[in-house]
Formats: C-alpha cells, sequence, structure tokens
C-alpha cells in the first residue's frame, strides 16, 4: 500500500452583501437579521465537489484585499 496522490481544488467566490435572514456564525457569534457578506466555497477532491458558504463583516473583506 502506498500513498496515492488525490486531486484537489479549492475555489473561493467573491463576497457578495447578503441579508441573514436565518442565524449565520461569524468570528464565533450568530448574527442574523442584518446584512453581512458572503462567498461560496468550491471544494473538489478526487471525482466528488461540494459546496458551502462562508460568512464575514466588512472587515473580513478588506483584510483579505491586502
Amino acid at each position: 500500500m502506498g500513498s496515492a496522490t488525490v486531486a484537489r481544488k479549492i475555489e473561493k467566490g467573491a463576497w457578495q452583501k447578503w441579508f441573514a435572514w436565518r442565524p449565520v456564525k461569524i468570528q464565533g457569534r450568530r448574527i442574523w437579521l442584518k446584512t453581512v457578506y458572503r462567498r461560496c466555497i468550491n471544494t473538489y477532491v478526487d471525482f466528488d465537489d461540494w459546496s458551502h458558504y462562508e460568512y464575514g463583516t466588512l472587515f473580513d473583506l478588506l483584510k483579505e484585499t491586502e
């Protein structure tokens, strides 16, 4: 049994304004009924893929553009 190489790819989408109509976790706190930022993250591993959302504030968006 040798170590197999697995193809991996992670694509992060652009941040977009989103109204948090349900509770979302940002920096360990639950926030809802406010406008926040979110982006879709697609993960591809071997022949499987899935997506999830990441939520943040304006400061998270600005920190990443540096």
